[in-house]
C-alpha cells in the first residue's frame, strides 16, 4: 500500500507502506533526506513554530468570540495571553536570529533590546504591509508602533493575574496588536527562509 509524504502541505513523494512504524519513519526519514528537507530543528525554528501556535490560538478566539455580536467578554483575557505571548516569542525569534538572547516578559524592554538590524527588518515590513494588512489601522511608522508596544508592554502578566485584582483597567486595542504580531511574524519568516535558502544553495 502506497503512503504520500507531505512537508509544509507540499506532496514530496510516495513509499510503500509497510506497517512497521519504525521502519515507516526510517523510510519517510530517507525520503526527507533525499530532497534536503529532514534539517533538524533550530532554537530560532523551535521558537518561531511556538509564537505562530499562540498567535494561531489568539486568532481562533478572536474569530470565534471577539468579533461575534455581541463579543464573548470572558475571551478577553485568553486572547490577550496568547497574543501577548505570541509577540514576546517573535521578538525573541528575531532576537536570537541576530546571535542576542533576550529573556522576560516586558515587551518594551524586549524591543528595545533589539539588535539594530533587527529593528531594521522590522521597519521594513512595518512599511511593506502598513498598506495592505487589514490590521494596520493608523500605523505606519516605527513610532506608532511604540505606542502598541506600550500598551501591550505587561499584558501577558496582567491578564494572566485580572482575576487577584477586578477593579483593575486594563485596555487591549485589537486591530493595532493583531498587526504587531504580523509584522514580527513576517520579519522572523523572511529570515527563516534566507536561512533555509542559503544552506540549500
Amino acid at each position: 500500500m502506497k503512503k504520500r509524504v507531505h512537508h509544509n502541505g507540499v506532496l514530496i513523494g510516495e513509499f510503500d507502506f509497510t506497517g512497521d512504524d519504525l521502519r515507516d519513519v526510517e523510510i519517510v526519514d530517507k525520503l526527507l533526506a533525499e530532497r534536503g528537507l529532514n534539517q533538524v530543528a533550530t532554537l530560532e525554528r523551535s521558537m518561531f513554530n511556538q509564537a505562530n501556535s499562540f498567535a494561531s490560538a489568539s486568532a481562533d478566539i478572536f474569530e470565534k468570540h471577539l468579533l461575534k455580536e455581541p463579543p464573548n467578554g470572558a475571551a478577553m483575557s485568553p486572547f490577550v495571553v496568547n497574543i501577548a505571548f505570541a509577540i514576546e516569542l517573535f521578538i525573541k525569534t528575531l532576537s536570537i536570529q541576530h546571535d542576542k538572547k533576550l529573556h522576560g516578559h516586558e515587551i518594551k524592554k524586549l524591543f528595545k533590546k533589539l539588535p539594530g538590524a533587527a529593528k531594521d527588518e522590522i521597519d521594513h515590513h512595518l512599511r511593506r504591509l502598513c498598506t495592505s494588512s487589514q490590521w494596520a489601522d493608523e500605523i505606519r511608522t516605527m513610532e506608532g508602533l511604540r505606542e502598541v508596544l506600550d500598551e501591550i508592554d505587561t499584558a501577558f502578566v496582567d491578564w494572566r493575574y485580572l482575576h487577584e485584582d477586578t477593579t483593575r483597567r486594563l485596555k487591549i486595542t485589537f486591530r493595532p496588536t493583531i498587526f504587531l504580531s504580523e509584522v514580527l511574524h513576517a520579519a522572523c519568516a523572511e529570515n527563516l527562509v534566507k536561512r533555509m535558502t542559503s544552506k540549500n544553495q
